[in-house]
């Protein structure tokens, strides 16, 4: 750090140490500093030189934030060994409260939300490595999840959107595949699901309207033939040419196409309609 001047301040009294005080000073800043009553007040870093920390050298910078009268106050920081943030919490009278962020190891931010009397509160977001929000939920002053809450596919599309209250489903909660069609819908009460009113629906048969990156067609599942599911598949020859598709139903093709090759290239399409060749 530019600047910075390391000091120990002793105090001499007929022979003998009465009080010892470590700070840094950077530019007109003072750091790591007691009062007359040996409470630590302002920015303090905290390095593993006491060896107090595992993993960590005895150089490295493991925390940083402000006392107030000994106690940790405002936005405190800790880092990994490599140097990465670790979480940032917000502290009052020594307690952590208020805003919170938790990272990876790698540095991308995993946890944020409002952390108070040692349970989150409002809205709560964690995220996948590469990003893509994994959870979006709502906590109430209880700590007990309320309101609309989303889990979401690592590729950003929406895995299960409902409400929540008290802590239980309530209502309903639709399901998503990955392409981002809807794959059931269940209704709740009290945390419990009501059998009839499931539906159950087929890749590819509807979507939603929460879905924002649905371009009009579900993506194609390319599968062998025993894989196949009922709904929209796309098969594949070993060559790695389109073989059929189009909508499936125990294993056959309803509405699609089959495609006829010579020497890699298509020279008959032919039609599928209602289980049915199209001549």
């Amino acid at each position: 750090m530019r600047g910075k001047i390391l000091l120990t301040l002793f105090i001499g009294f007929a022979g003998r140490t009465v009080s010892a005080q470590s700070f840094e000073i950077v530019g007109k800043d003072t750091i790591n500093v007691r009062d007359a009553s040996n409470q630590k007040q302002g920015w303090w870093k905290v390095y593993n030189s006491d060896g107090k920390y595992q993993g960590y050298e005895p150089t490295d910078l493991v925390e940083e934030g402000e006392y107030l009268n000994n106690k940790k106050t405002d936005v405190w920081t800790k880092y990994y060994p490599n140097g990465n943030k670790k979480h940032e919490l917000t502290f009052a009278n020594n307690v952590a409260n208020g805003y919170a962020k938790i990272y990876y190891r790698n540095g991308q931010l995993q946890e944020e939300g409002i952390w108070k009397m040692n349970q989150w509160s409002g809205q709560y977001k964690y995220y996948f490595e590469n990003g893509n929000l994994k959870y979006d939920w709502s906590y109430n002053s209880s700590g007990k999840r309320d309101g609309e809450q989303k889990y979401f596919h690592e590729n950003g599309n929406l895995m299960y959107l409902g409400a929540w209250q008290q802590g239980k489903e309530a209502g309903e909660l639709v399901e998503y595949y990955e392409d981002g069609s809807v794959k059931a819908k269940r209704y709740f009460n009290d945390g419990k699901v009501i059998p009839e009113k499931t539906k159950n629906l087929d890749r590819g048969k509807e979507f939603d309207a929460n879905v924002k990156k649905y371009s009009g067609k579900p993506v194609a599942k390319q599968l062998g033939r025993g894989e196949l599911v009922d709904g929209y598949n796309k098969t594949m020859n070993a060559d790695g040419t389109v073989s059929k598709e189009g909508t499936f139903k125990d294993k056959r093709l309803i509405d699609g196409k089959v495609y006829v090759y010579e020497n890699g290239k298509v020279i008959q399409t032919i039609v599928y309609q209602g289980g049915k060749r199209k001549e």
